[in-house]
């Protein structure tokens, strides 16, 4: 992996754009399948978890098969989201972003909110003060981490649009802008309802699995974005306006 952060740019090949599509959808169809199963066996409630909050998404992995299926696809997803951290900052380079301490802090903020995934991912479901601690820590890293790299991403993907150095579909950055100012919304929202609201349990769980479907979502931008810039690498050709494509 640091091989990869610290070769040539010039030499950088494309990324691979299943990888951001795998993060956009891996994470949703393990935390549903956990859910249903756990709701099919009687561990937690049956209802839209969306709406009525009756559940959190850890509570939805922590027992039965969904304790196994948990782990087992959300470690996966971890160390694939590392690669694609590590590649986002490469990208951004062979692109022309010439900004190094700013695409070398992307790779090290988005793999510290992967590994902090797995920290949390192990941990669900085991009992004892340490483990909940590891829960705790586990998920305020991943989401703040997690949260911080992609408006990193964004930023660097603006800059190269309107330097010209990227022609993108319109739609791509409305969509990451629309998801990073819904995830703020929610993130924001959280923090009264937390500290000032008595039943809250509901309501916070609610907020939670949105949080993690618009996080998770934003993958899905990103694979779009590099399937059209496939081939991309250095481009010694001097920056054309109007970066953005009107579709």
């Amino acid at each position: 992996m640091g091989c990869l952060l610290l070769s040539d740019d010039k030499a950088f090949s494309a990324p691979p754009s299943w990888l951001p599509l795998v993060l956009a959808t891996a994470p949703i169809v393990v935390v549903h399948v956990c859910y249903l199963l756990s709701a099919h066996y009687g561990y937690v409630d049956k209802c839209n978890p969306y709406i009525e909050g009756c559940t959190s998404i850890s509570a939805a992995g922590r027992h039965g098969p969904s304790y196994f299926l948990f782990k087992a696809g959300m470690i996966p997803v971890a160390l694939l989201a590392i690669v694609f951290w590590v590649y986002s900052s490469r990208w951004l380079r062979s692109s022309s972003d010439r900004r190094p301490v700013r695409t070398l802090l992307l790779a090290i903020i988005g793999c510290t909110s992967a590994l902090f995934l797995i920290v949390y991912t192990i941990s669900l479901g085991s009992h004892g003060d340490l483990y909940r601690f590891m829960r705790r820590v586990g998920v305020i890293i991943y989401f703040s981490c997690s949260y911080l790299a992609q408006l990193l991403l964004l930023a660097g993907i603006q800059r190269l649009t309107t330097q010209g150095h990227l022609s993108l579909p319109r739609y791509a950055l409305t969509g990451k802008y629309t998801l990073v100012i819904g995830l703020m919304i929610f993130g924001a929202a959280s923090i009264p309802i937390m500290n000032y609201l008595e039943d809250k349990d509901a309501l916070q769980n609610s907020i939670e699995w949105w949080f993690s479907l618009l996080m998770t979502s934003y993958y899905f931008f990103t694979w779009r974005i590099w399937r059209s810039t496939t081939g991309i690498g250095y481009r010694k050709s001097a920056p054309k306006p109007g970066g953005i494509k009107n579709k």
